[in-house]
């Protein structure tokens, strides 16, 4: 004689759970920003919290540390020479954006628009990219950044306004800086997968 089967009860995430994924990803903000503090190391930093994030996100544990030590170390010369492209585009893109809006440059607001644009295309870029490495660690700069410009700009265009948003608000309150690149790199992750392949 076969007795009917229940069906499993879904497992109830209570306050627990939240506090203790909002613990795991301020623990890795403050290590990816201690880890960048010298600044030629920025992307090798953010690569590892990356790859910590995604493990946090698929399997809701923190990773263990000797591979994330491993890829962090690997990555730094590749690194270093990321961190340096990413800061002179930065910096030429922010002169750029005050040169126009100053009225220093000819073009006025239909060219401040069209950079202002481009710039927060070239971010979403970047947070793909960086999600990328995250999926798949052992992808190359290239290989990432090659990926994230073949994504459609709406697709990455999520990802970038929520790093936005986790930059203003580290301007707006200096103390959360150390917190704050765990949960901008969760939201990366989460939006990029909702909205690409």
């Amino acid at each position: 004689m076969r007795w009917p089967e229940e069906a499993p009860t879904p497992v109830r995430r209570d306050w627990r759970d939240s506090f203790a994924a909002m613990a795991d990803l301020a623990l890795i903000g403050i290590l990816v920003t201690v880890a960048a503090l010298p600044v030629f190391t920025l992307a090798s930093a953010v690569r590892a919290g990356s790859m910590a994030v995604r493990h946090r996100y698929t399997t809701g544990e923190l990773p263990p540390v000797r591979p994330l030590l491993t890829a962090f170390h690997r990555g730094l010369w590749k690194g270093a020479a990321v961190t340096a492209l990413a800061l002179l585009a930065t910096a030429l893109l922010a002169l750029d954006l005050a040169a126009l809006a100053g009225g220093a440059v000819p073009g006025g607001t239909p060219l401040l628009l069209v950079t202002a644009a481009v710039t927060l295309w070239l971010v979403g870029v970047a947070v793909a990219t960086v999600v990328h490495c995250g999926r798949h660690p052992d992808a190359g700069w290239r290989t990432a950044a090659g990926w994230a410009l073949r994504l459609a700009p709406h697709r990455s265009l999520p990802a970038a306004l929520a790093v936005g948003l986790a930059a203003f608000l580290s301007l707006a309150i200096p103390a959360t800086i150390p917190l704050l690149p765990g949960f901008a790199l969760f939201a990366a992750h989460v939006l990029t997968d909702r909205l690409s392949p």
